[in-house]
């Protein structure tokens, strides 16, 4: 028969046994558990990368459209800018010509029609009646037409020591005055009330010469 202390020791094996297998048992499962975990995890991962890949694919293409919107946007507005700043230029231009055919008509008693072709426009000045006209080659113009001014501009040729007619038949006169380097062309139709005008430098052009080479009077 077995002593008590045999039977002692094989109790204290036994549980040791039973310790061992079951802390192996333990560190089996937590192993398996770790093992099927990263197959477990795999569709949950691929699907958050498909999702992260879809929304920025989305993201993408929402901003490509927002793009093209802004781009189209930018060329109409650019176009109709232009259309618009061509359209008000062709109407200024229109006034201009319109303008012009009416100066041409109502003061062509005061010039030549060869002085009215070289304008390129004219238009409405700030006194009722008056208007300024101007061309690349012969320079800007005024006409009036006021009986006060012909008056005026009258009395000023022919009574200022500073003023030269070149041509006075009395309803007619044509002259200039000067004031310092400058001098104003001036043809009066007293009869007609009507005035024109042109200031240019005497420095640089002589202002008898200026009216015979516009046709304003003739040369002698």
């Amino acid at each position: 028969m077995s002593t008590p202390e045999a039977l002692l020791k094989f109790k204290r094996r036994t549980l040791g046994l039973v310790a061992a297998v079951a802390a192996s048992s333990l560190t089996l499962a937590a192993c398996g558990n770790n093992a099927d975990d990263p197959a477990e995890s795999t569709p949950a991962a691929e699907t958050t990368v498909a999702e992260e890949n879809t929304a920025e694919e989305t993201t993408s293409a929402e901003s490509s459209s927002t793009t093209a919107t802004t781009a189209t946007t930018s060329t109409s507005s650019t176009s109709s800018g232009t259309g618009s700043s061509s359209s008000t230029s062709s109407a200024a231009m229109s006034a201009d010509e319109e303008t012009l055919a009416e100066v041409r008509e109502t003061f062509a008693g005061l010039a030549p029609e060869e002085l009215f072709d070289q304008f390129d426009g004219c238009s409405a000045a700030g006194i009722s009646g008056s208007f300024d006209c101007q061309g690349d080659e012969i320079g800007q113009f005024q006409f009036f037409d006021s009986d006060a001014k012909a008056a005026s501009s009258t009395q000023l040729l022919t009574e200022l020591r500073s003023s030269r007619v070149v041509e006075d038949s009395g309803d007619r006169v044509v002259g200039w005055s000067t004031l310092g380097t400058s001098a104003i062309i001036t043809v009066v139709d007293n009869r007609a009330g009507q005035v024109m005008q042109q200031l240019i430098s005497s420095d640089q052009e002589d202002p008898r010469q200026r009216i015979y080479d516009l046709g304003l009077a003739k040369e002698p």
